[in-house]
């Protein structure tokens, strides 16, 4: 079965912030994408259902939304997964992986107080 995860103000709002982190650039194939471009969104290694990684920095990162997106969310979920090792090292990974499963409250008012705090963030960079 499937279904859509909703998506709020807080998703819209990490989705910028991961996108400007990355400086408007697919972390897969290189690509760059004009400042404020549709082209270019978020991907989650653990998707969005894991609400305690939801909208963890470590769990994101920029890429185009055809096709690499989806190459690294349905066909290639290993290459994705070997990016992931090389960024974070593997005992990063193994953290991410055990956050990802472990159960948090969703709180949609906390989660928008906590991008809004990171999108402030690179402002200082």
């Amino acid at each position: 079965m499937f279904f859509k995860i909703k998506r709020d103000k807080a998703d819209i709002q990490f989705s910028l912030y991961i996108r400007k982190r990355d400086k408007w650039r697919c972390q897969r194939c290189g690509r760059q994408h004009e400042e404020g471009s549709k082209t270019l969104g978020a991907s989650h290694y653990w998707g969005r259902a894991h609400e305690n990684t939801r909208f963890d920095p470590e769990n994101a990162d920029a890429v185009c939304n055809m096709p690499c997106h989806q190459i690294w969310e349905n066909d290639e979920k290993e290459e994705y997964r070997n990016f992931k090792i090389k960024h974070l090292g593997m005992n990063g990974f193994k953290i991410l992986q055990m956050r990802a499963n472990t159960f948090c409250r969703r709180d949609r008012k906390f989660a928008l107080i906590k991008v809004k705090f990171l999108l402030e963030s690179l402002k200082n960079k």
